[in-house]
């Protein structure tokens, strides 16, 4: 009679998970390389906050190095990419071993106000970055008395 509640929530993940699959095992061949290389890159944990004078974004980006850190900034937009390649071969008399490794991050977002761009400041600390960039002067707004 009563359907145990576990179950109908697994058979729902089961679902979405065939729905994720299919998506993306067939989906991705129809995209451009561009696109096919962001889709398979992972998103860093990102924090985003809104202080009367600045925009503070701050992005998780475990075992990456500063040099491979590609960040743009617009006056709406903030972007981060990170790729990295590693490629280890090892030859021994009777032995091979050839190892690649592929860590990518990629996080595009629109900023809440308007920034200005160039007098952002990034820092990256302990596989953190920290991108600082303060707000445009929004034109004040002025109260008119209506008769």
């Amino acid at each position: 009679m009563f359907e145990d509640i576990f179950e109908g929530m697994r058979r729902l993940q089961r679902e979405i998970n065939r729905g994720f699959g299919d998506f993306f095992g067939s989906g991705l061949k129809a995209l451009p390389d561009v696109e096919k290389k962001n889709a398979l890159m992972r998103s860093p944990l990102t924090d985003l906050e809104e202080t009367d004078k600045e925009v503070i974004a701050k992005f998780e980006l475990p075992g990456v190095e500063k040099k491979d850190i590609q960040l743009n900034i617009t006056e709406n937009k903030i972007e981060v990419k990170v790729e990295k390649k590693q490629e280890t071969k090892t030859e021994k008399k009777g032995f091979y071993k050839e190892e690649r490794s592929y860590k990518g991050f990629y996080r595009a977002m629109a900023l809440p106000p308007e920034v200005i761009a160039e007098k952002a400041k990034a820092k990256y600390k302990d596989g953190v970055l920290e991108v600082i960039i303060p707000k445009a002067e929004t034109k004040k707004k002025n109260k008119i008395e209506i008769e």
